[in-house]
This record gives C-alpha cells, structure tokens and sequence, in this order.
C-alpha cells in the first residue's frame, strides 16, 4: 500500500480483513513510516496480520526498532511480521547520514540483537557494525513473539536469512529463481542454523494489477522495466530476469540512454506475465498457484498505479527523463479492483 496517507492504509487494511485477506504489508520509503498505518490498522482488526515491508536496518538503531516492534506486537496482539531490510545505498548514505557497509554483516548483527531484545534477555553485544550495551526490554514477552522477515533477493541474502530468520521477504522473484536460488540457498542457510525449511515462511510481493481481462500485463509493464533496470538497488533483480530466460540488457541500453520509451517497448506480455502478477482474476489465481507449487508460502500483491514507472534511487534514469504522470484516481482503482476481485 504505497502512496497512500495513513489514514487510507488503515481503511485498506480493515477492508482487507474484510475481505479475507491473511496479511497487509505497509511499506516504509517516503510517504510515512510502516509501524504507525500498522498500529492504526492492529487496533481496527482481529486477524489480520501485519507486516513492515521493508524498514530499513540504518534508519532506525536495534533498540529502537525493538522498542516500535515490541509495541505493535503487544497491541495487535502478537500480529506482527517484522520485515526488516538493506534499502538502497541512496537511502542510507544520502537520506539517513550512514554508511552503507559489508551488508550481510550487517544485517547478522542487527537481526542478532534484534531477536536477543525481543526474547527478553539483557543484552550487551559488540559488533563490527552495531552495538548495544546493557539494554533490556522491560515488557512481558508475549505469547506469539513478532516473527522477524528478511528482505532477501541474492544468494547471500537468502542463506542468511535461512539461518537467522522466520520468513524471508523477496520481490519480483520468477518461478525459475525461487526454486532455482532463493530455495536451495535458503535450505542451506537453514541447515547452517540447525533448521528446516519448514521452520521459515518463503515470502515475496509482486507489482500486481487485477484486470476484469488481461489488460493488466499490457498496464504493468512500466514496473518491470523499472525493476529490470534497478541494478543499484539490487544487481539480483537482474538474475531474477535472467533465471527465466529474460536478457535485462537491452532494456537497461536504452534506459542508460534516455530512450525509456524504447525499453518498454522490449518489454514483452511474456517478461510481464513472468515477473508480476497480473491480469484477469483466473489468470493471477494461476500465477499465485504456480508460485505456491514452486516453493512459496506467502505471496504479497502489491496494487501498482498503471503505466507508471518511477526512479527508485537518484540516477536510476537519466537525467531529464520525466515518469508519467500519475493519477491518484486511477491507483485507489486498482487497490480496489485487487480487493474486489480477488477477496473472499
């Protein structure tokens, strides 16, 4: 539920419940933080799950997300899908004064004192990266504790992820990279942690637009170029692509050019079908039934405003390149549309 003010993702979120939907994820990126349309939405619901996708490990120390996390989870009941992640280097160096450094280092540390802090314990950890000394959460532990999600596209992610966390949250994964990556190093990861793969919730969102025909691949193409061409966010998205035999290069040509008109029209129906989910209500039921036989448990539909495309980090496109326009109407059409359409 991106762009949208809080009050209208606390509205989403009950009609979510409403609806029959398991969970809402609230994003955290530049239109308000995640824990507040979270705690508004855990006091107007019962059942719904409530995610963070994804906070950022450099905006907030582990005390404090601890301290946020703690709190959802009390008032919601224990609800709470804590998804915590990387971010962009941009994000961290330019938005929150940190250094974006050895980050899955980073991210052992922070989900290590991170988990110690909600179990209760007294902590003092010293780190390479983070730190905490003497700190202790006096609040009674809860009888279902926050469940810890690791936002994870490459093959390091993934292990970690299989080692230390509940669930791992991933992003435009194809068919073909989930089982061909995000599993096997996932399995690996768990057995380095003494665990199973039974033991984690294999998780991941898609740009989604629900069409009453299929006209919804044709309107979602912008978001696949957009993540297609998003190396500095993630060079994995890239791998995700190629796992299902899409060559990103040419797209990324033409974005490195200017010509982003040009790289949408090498966007086929095919790369738009296997990188979202998208189109009639029968077809993404198909989709979402070949993700689950595929390997994943959860799968995250994230309403995308259609024909729009956007920068997700300074210098994605070049400069003087202008997205289209976008129409708020023609977005709450498409929140609504996946709600409508797929609910119950």
């Amino acid at each position: 539920m991106e762009a949208l003010p809080p009050s209208l993702q606390i509205d989403y979120g009950m009609r979510a419940e409403e609806r029959g939907f398991r969970a809402a994820w609230f994003p955290e990126i530049t239109f308000g933080d995640a824990f507040g349309p979270a705690t508004g939405t855990a006091l107007r619901t019962s059942s719904l799950l409530l995610g963070t996708g994804v906070v950022g490990i450099w905006s907030r120390s582990p005390v404090t997300m601890a301290l946020q996390a703690a709190t959802l989870n009390e008032l919601s009941g224990g609800r709470l899908l804590l998804g915590v992640g990387l971010q962009a280097r941009g994000y961290v160096e330019g938005w929150h004064g940190q250094r974006y450094e050895r980050p899955v280092r980073a991210m052992r540390e922070y989900v290590t004192i991170l988990r110690r802090i909600l179990a209760g314990e007294a902590v003092t950890f010293e780190g390479e990266i983070f730190s905490v000394r003497n700190f202790q959460l006096m609040m009674q532990p809860p009888e279902r504790p926050a469940r810890i999600y690791m936002a994870a596209i490459g093959p390091q992610m993934c292990r970690l992820a299989g080692e230390l966390a509940d669930g791992i949250f991933g992003y435009c994964y194809s068919v073909e990279y989930v089982e061909n990556v995000v599993l096997p190093n996932l399995r690996t990861g768990a057995e380095r942690g003494g665990r199973s793969l039974d033991d984690i919730d294999v998780a991941c969102g898609f740009p989604t637009i629900v069409t009453q025909d299929d006209s919804g691949l044709e309107r979602i193409k912008g978001q696949v170029m957009m993540f297609a061409t998003a190396g500095s966010s993630s060079p994995e998205y890239a791998s995700s692509f190629a796992a299902a035999g899409f060559d990103v290069a040419p797209i990324q040509e033409r974005v490195d050019a200017g010509d982003v008109d040009g790289a949408l029209t090498l966007v086929t129906e095919e790369m738009a079908d296997g990188m979202t989910i998208a189109g009639s209500p029968d077809h993404v039921r198909e989709r979402i039934d070949a993700y689950h036989a595929a390997g994943l448990d959860t799968i995250a539909l994230n309403p995308s405003p259609p024909g729009i495309w956007f920068p997700l980090y300074q210098g994605h496109f070049a400069e003087g390149v202008q997205p289209p326009e976008f129409s708020f109407p023609a977005y709450l059409g498409v929140i609504n549309d996946t709600l409508e359409l797929l609910g119950g």
